[in-house]
């Protein structure tokens, strides 16, 4: 159980029920599970976080299989259970090869990744491991992604490494999964 509960409509400040009710209405009803569940007690912050998750997965300059694999990468990197849950069966239904999502959940090496798999990967774990990027590994981004898509999977990896900041801090625990196996830390 995560360490803050629910919020409902009645503990929302009188100011950020608007936000709330929007959100809400966005998602058809109450988000129960995931990082929006918490986010939620800040209900302008979770609105603001989701309108920048959305633009950055409807980027074209970094392609759906290559934005999965950045999400699997994230999870793993910053053992986030939850991030695993919702993208491991995502990332091989968008067409990353199953043996490099089991590679990546079991933290071990990844062999025979296309060029912009491997950069991917690379670029991610730079960034999370050491806080900032080589000039080689940005410019190798750069030359597959241009600017505009380095630019996308550098704040996909932030926008992911947020939600995975906030699951872990609140000790969010991810639901079983019916066809993946969890991430063990």
């Amino acid at each position: 159980m995560a360490r803050i509960p629910l919020v409902t409509r009645d503990q929302i400040v009188e100011k950020e029920k608007p936000a709330y009710d929007a959100f809400m209405l966005s998602r058809a009803n109450r988000p129960n599970i995931g990082p929006y569940s918490l986010l939620l007690h800040m209900p302008e912050m979770a609105q603001r976080l989701e309108a920048l998750r959305i633009y950055l997965r409807d980027e074209a300059s970094l392609p759906p299989k290559l934005q999965e694999l950045v999400m699997i990468s994230v999870a793993r990197e910053m053992s986030c259970a939850f991030i695993w849950y919702a993208h491991a069966a995502a990332a091989r239904q968008a067409g990353v090869r199953s043996d490099i999502v089991d590679n990546i959940r079991e933290k071990r090496a990844l062999a025979d990744l296309d060029p912009e798999e491997q950069t991917v990967v690379d670029f991610t774990r730079e960034l999370l491991q050491n806080r900032k990027v080589s000039r080689p590994t940005f410019d190798a981004a750069t030359a597959r992604f241009g600017q505009r898509g380095t630019m996308t999977l550098t704040n996909l990896i932030a926008c992911y490494a947020v939600l995975a900041y906030n699951m872990n801090t609140y000790d969010l625990e991810a639901p079983a999964h019916p066809t993946e196996k969890a991430l063990t830390m």
